[in-house]
């Protein structure tokens, strides 16, 4: 059997439907702004609050709100990206609304984090010997915040998202005992007859368990097909002000089981800890890409993969390396007989950790359990009250993905 289905694996079906409320809490506040850089406002940029284990990103308008409890203490917020300097701001209560950050590009030459004589494939086997020092070695609870888009050309057509809790077990373990279980959730999808193909990802909100690549290491860093890369060093960089050496893989032989990936691995100097992962699937063998990706479609269609590509982030709690984002991007086409025109589709999915526990963390029920085999969709209710969220982080949307929900409501109203 194929050891990487999870990640590419999923499923071409049907999907119409619908979603529901909440008010946030008085014991909370929430603190809210964009970042930039010189020119333009930044995406996937990691905000955080000191002293705490809440944090959040931005969208992909640079826009982030983060609900944390009233305190009569000054807050400092923590800005950080890879590749620029972190920046931090300590503020009133009264002072957390629409804030304004600018991160400047990390100019030095990061001379001290260049690697002499160090062969990068031995730096990278010697990042995943050391996943004992630098992860949790006990279970971890994280809250997050799950979302799955699709789109049809440059239109969306349906929109998913959830609240969850994550039961990650100890890092020396597969993945096989992690657990999620949904807290509240809600869809909106096109009523248009035309689009009624769309796509679900395999296991839902487990994406983002599968794409933790340094716990589950079967996808990137499966012990078999490391040979079967090339690895170059290339220029250093920081993430959270630590130097962090970055290497490039590229297949160096072709695997006729399953395709490979082109990847960045960002690894601390000073831990070795994997801090960040950045690969697609690599695209010379079409057919490998369909067989390996697509498990059911439509009689009649034919599948054409564009992109598959993946990133893995985590960042530093109380000494650990817990995983903090992950974003997965498929594009494809779709060519049906007798058709004049093809249809391209992308389909988004990403999660973001808002809050973690190290300590005294135990598993959900099983009746809890949110299982790969279950139907995300009903579980879920309408898109409809504004307060829907109440009290729980999400990850912003966009202001183009705002228009889009508004535009499939209205439409939605109409049938």
């Amino acid at each position: 059997m194929n050891p990487r289905l999870g990640i590419l694996a999923f499923i071409c079906i049907l999907i119409l439907a619908p979603f529901t409320l909440s008010a946030q809490s008085d014991s909370l506040m929430t603190v809210s702004g964009i970042v930039r850089d010189q020119g333009h406002r930044l995406p996937f940029v990691s905000v955080t609050i000191e002293g705490s284990t809440l944090g959040t990103i931005t969208n992909e308008d640079g826009y982030f709100s983060l609900k944390i409890p009233k305190t009569d203490k000054d807050i400092t917020i923590v800005i950080s990206h890879v590749g620029y300097y972190a920046t931090s701001s300590t503020l009133k209560a009264s002072d957390a609304h629409d804030m304004r950050f600018v991160l400047n590009p990390y100019s030095d030459l990061l001379e001290e984090a260049i690697v002499v004589g160090h062969d990068p494939e031995n730096l990278v086997r010697e990042a995943l010997q050391k996943i004992y020092r630098n992860y949790p070695m006990e279970p971890v609870y994280q809250r997050g915040f799950y979302r799955e888009t699709a789109k049809k050309g440059s239109r969306y057509i349906s929109v998913s998202e959830a609240v969850i809790d994550m039961y990650k077990y100890k890092y020396t373990n597969s993945a096989e005992f992690d657990r999620i279980r949904v807290l509240k959730g809600r869809r909106l999808v096109s009523q248009k007859s035309a689009d009624t193909l769309s796509v679900k990802l395999q296991g839902g909100p487990n994406l983002a368990m599968m794409l933790d690549v340094v716990k589950n290491q079967e996808d990137l860093f499966y012990t078999e097909d490391l040979p079967s890369y090339n690895y170059v060093m290339e220029e250093p960089t920081v993430i959270e002000e630590r130097p962090v050496y970055v290497v490039a893989m590229t297949p160096r032989i072709r695997n006729y089981q399953y395709p490979l990936y082109n990847a960045k691995v960002y690894i601390d100097k000073e831990s070795l800890a994997i801090m960040r992962a950045e690969y697609s699937t690599d695209m010379e063998d079409p057919d490998l890409v369909t067989t390996s990706m697509l498990r059911k479609k439509p009689i009649g269609m034919k599948f054409d993969p564009q992109d598959a590509s993946f990133i893995a982030s985590y960042r530093l709690v109380n000494g650990k390396a817990v995983l903090h984002y992950v974003r997965g991007s498929l594009a494809f086409r779709c060519d049906w007989k007798k058709r004049l025109f093809t249809s391209n589709y992308t389909i988004v999915t990403e999660m973001v950790a808002t809050d973690v526990r190290l300590d005294n963390v135990l598993p959900f029920l099983t009746r809890e359990t949110f299982r790969g085999t279950d139907n995300f969709y009903d579980r879920v209710e309408d898109f409809a009250d504004p307060d829907f969220w109440g009290s729980y982080n999400i990850l912003e949307p966009s202001e183009s993905l705002e228009h889009a929900v508004e535009r499939l409501r209205k439409r939605a109203s109409r049938n």
